[in-house]
């Protein structure tokens, strides 16, 4: 049985046209949409040059300059407005809205703070760590008759009236302080070493026996029960 050939395609001049247009109409082939930032820049040219550039004339020089100008205040008030953001005190996820404020007045004790800060350190979740940690520190000092019993004190306050009490570990005491702030208000996050450090620190400083100071002492200082 001989097999039956479909006929060769031989389109005319005008059909041949129209199957090239259809193809070209597919999506395809159609340019992308401009994003809003295309549109927002159209304008803004747009109003540059018919606002100011026809100022000067048909000078190629003075427009060049304007229009480097124009970029130079641009890219200066979007700094501006970026270094405005980043000076917005920022809080971890997993901290509560008092992250700011080191001794809360909640009733957890320093265990408790302590088994949260070693959760969240095996959970991954180092920078929330170092914050339960550093709030674990102050109220074991507080429990211990070191530190006074204010809501309001901050890390570097604490870590201040601690280093007379623990003079051995001055510098992981301001290094701990350090890390708080700069999680807590900046944005910077702590790796896992530097998170153990202030979990070791804490631990540390729990068993160990507090010099004596004197009534010129910090202010902040509590008497000893």
């Amino acid at each position: 049985m001989t097999p039956i050939l479909a006929a060769p395609l031989d389109p005319g001049n005008e059909e041949a046209r129209r199957w090239a247009e259809d193809e070209l109409s597919k999506d395809v082939y159609q340019p992308p949409e401009p994003s809003w930032w295309d549109e927002f820049s159209d304008r803004v040219w747009e109003w540059i040059a018919d606002n100011i550039l026809d100022l000067f004339g048909g000078s190629d020089t003075i427009r060049a300059i304007v229009i480097v100008v124009a970029i130079l205040l641009f890219v200066g008030l979007a700094v501006l407005v970026i270094r405005r953001v980043r000076r917005i005190p920022r809080v971890p996820k997993t901290a509560d809205s008092s992250a700011a404020k080191v001794v809360l007045s909640g009733t957890r004790s320093a265990k408790e703070l302590r088994v949260e800060a070693e959760t969240l350190y095996a959970a991954g979740d180092y920078d929330a760590s170092v914050i339960a940690a550093v709030r674990a520190l102050a109220r074991r000092a507080i429990e211990r008759g070191l530190l006074a019993d204010e809501p309001s004190l901050t890390a570097h306050e604490v870590a201040t009236e601690l280093v007379s009490r623990f003079p051995d570990h001055g510098v992981e005491l301001r290094s701990a302080a350090d890390l708080f702030d700069a999680i807590a208000y900046g944005d910077r996050h702590a790796a896992a070493g530097p998170a153990r450090a202030v979990l070791e620190l804490e631990r540390a400083v729990s068993s160990t026996r507090p010099a004596a100071v004197g009534t010129s002492g910090p202010h902040r200082l509590a008497v000893p029960r």
